[in-house]
């Protein structure tokens, strides 16, 4: 058996031995909960995309998506939750707020910006999709923050940080058009309060600058604002390690028109012969002409790609387009950052699925557990279960995601991503897999004494957090294969 599939049984039998026990104390108030934590751990990744309104979150999740699927209007069309996951056969439902559940088609394969009922009487949405990217992740677009009216900002609140009681999200994507206003930061403040610790809050969060191709100005300037929104967002990752674990930046129309295929054979062999117009008469174009910008070129049309893929396609994509659209739609994927997103979100939830539903499932308990008129035996039973072996892993991914929020490059944050992702002992001991079990034990009992000697003197609070959970780490290692196990 490997180490990441004997972690994860380990984890998950954990949590269903925690459950078991709560439901020992008292089932007719624990079961609901319990029920809900079983069920969860066999879920996708949920991830809400929350921002202002006209931020970009629809377009980010056309993006991951792959298609066109959420209304992208620059006005308040979406006023619902919802929820983008995979299934067939390609429909929409809607829940309503006194348990009904009503089906719709999707128009086109996108959400019909009309929904069956009034969106005041809408919990939520649901759209099955075949797409391969909600195989692993559910994608929850939310109703735009700080919006025209309190009530749609109330319902978001209520809806993402679980007023309701919905805390349907296991992370955040928070959306901001360039830098954040005080109000995105007061949601991730409350998230931060609803998630009970601001470390905890940074690792469920990361932040994506969706209009990276316009940042700081016109993608006509001497300075490439992509570069600059990229340099920008690692400055505001800095500023905002306690609220966010990292920040992207992304050219949201650019990623939009690549991934979900909208670029033509003519769009790309208009733009090539563009190559040859000067820039300076590219720039100051007026929108409104309707003669030809080039010959054979009609000024609309380049107004109509300049919409789909932006100014910044526009100025830099005309060569890349003189080889064809898939050239220009790589080019466009390649610069716009999505895949830096799309890894970020790999590393960070997906790739370790199973630690974030662990961790989701135990926040759940430990809310119950502390809940007004809970059972005192909760709390010890939850204080164990911390304690247990299985469960250090939840202990080694918040040193790792609480010290990579100020220092991504530190060395003790390759070694904690290593007794994550190690496939066995000695993967994570850094060993060759043809060492004995002794050797492993050995450099483990080392580890673990360098790092109880380093936490001693560590001055700063994340570094020697990280240096007490590799301790345990090591010593759990050694114990481990002192009794054979490998």
């Amino acid at each position: 058996m490997s180490g990441s599939i004997e972690t994860s049984q380990g984890m998950r039998r954990a949590i269903f031995e925690l459950c078991d026990a709560f439901d020992r104390v008292d089932r007719p108030n624990t079961g609901r909960t319990t029920d809900l934590v079983r069920r969860s751990l066999d879920e996708t990744i949920r991830l809400a995309v929350v921002g202002r309104v006209k931020a970009g979150k629809s377009t980010l999740v056309n993006a991951l998506v792959g298609r066109v699927v959420a209304p992208t209007a620059a006005v308040e069309c979406t006023k619902v939750t919802t929820h983008y996951t995979f299934g067939g056969p390609e429909r929409g439902e809607v829940y309503t707020r006194d348990g009904r559940r009503i089906p719709f088609d999707l128009h086109n394969g996108c959400l019909p910006e009309r929904l069956p009922i009034p969106p005041e009487h809408v919990q939520h949405a649901v759209v099955y999709l075949q797409s391969e990217v909600l195989r692993d992740m559910t994608l929850i677009d939310t109703p735009g923050l700080a919006t025209t009216t309190e009530s749609h900002e109330d319902a978001t609140r209520r809806t993402v940080l679980g007023h309701e009681g919905v805390r349907a999200a296991d992370a955040l994507l928070a959306v901001f058009h360039d830098m954040p206003m005080r109000d995105d930061m007061d949601f991730l403040r409350e998230w931060a309060s609803v998630t009970n610790t601001p470390a905890e809050a940074a690792s469920h969060a990361i932040g994506v600058l969706t209009h990276a191709d316009t940042y700081g100005g016109s993608p006509w300037s001497d300075e490439d604002p992509i570069a600059k929104a990229r340099e920008g967002a690692e400055k505001f990752a800095q500023q905002h390690g306690a609220l966010l674990g990292n920040v992207v930046a992304v050219a949201g129309n650019m990623a939009q028109a690549a991934r979900a295929g909208l670029v033509r054979e003519h769009d790309a062999a208009m733009l090539g012969q563009l190559n040859e117009v000067d820039e300076l008469d590219l720039e100051l174009r007026d929108p409104n002409f309707l003669g030809e910008l080039a010959p054979g070129i009609l000024n609309l049309e380049v107004s109509r790609l300049a919409e789909l893929i932006g100014e910044y396609g526009i100025r830099f994509g005309r060569e890349p387009a003189r080889d064809g659209a898939r050239a220009l739609s790589h080019w466009l994927e390649k610069s716009s950052g999505i895949d830096e997103l799309r890894r970020a979100l790999a590393v960070r939830y997906v790739g370790r699925y199973v630690h974030v539903k662990t961790r989701r499932a135990m926040e759940r308990l430990q809310r119950l557990a502390w809940a007004n008129g809970a059972p005192m035996p909760l709390r010890g039973l939850v204080a164990e279960a911390k304690l247990k072996p299985e469960l250090h892993p939840l202990q080694e991914l918040d040193a790792l995601e609480r010290l990579a929020a100020i220092e991504p490059n530190h060395p003790l944050v390759a070694m904690l991503d290593r007794q994550l992702s190690g496939r066995n002992d000695s993967e994570r001991l850094a060993l060759s897999p043809a060492s004995t079990p002794e050797q492993l034990r050995q450099q483990a009992l080392t580890w673990s004494m360098e790092a109880r000697r380093a936490a001693v003197v560590e001055p700063y609070p994340e570094r020697q957090n990280a240096y007490n959970v590799l301790d345990r780490s090591f010593t759990l290692l050694a114990m481990k294969l002192g009794r054979g196990g490998r």
